[in-house]
């Protein structure tokens, strides 16, 4: 289940926003709405969760003889 996770720091207002349960390029499209709500981040750095790409395992099925 995706999770974001908001950090505020009381003294200077800085914002950190950090996404989790999201791999690749989606992740990308989450960031993009939640800087639409509350502005582009100063920096972005990605985490190895963002690399991660699912594995598709291909599966032979035998046919049957009719």
């Amino acid at each position: 289940m995706p999770v974001l996770e908001f950090t505020i720091d009381p003294t200077t207002g800085e914002l950190q926003m950090h996404i989790q349960g999201i791999a690749g390029p989606a992740c990308d499209d989450v960031a993009k709405l939640v800087e639409e709500l509350v502005g582009k981040p100063k920096r972005e750095q990605k985490t190895t969760e963002y690399y991660a790409r699912t594995q598709v395992r291909p599966r032979a099925r035998s046919r049957g003889q009719s």
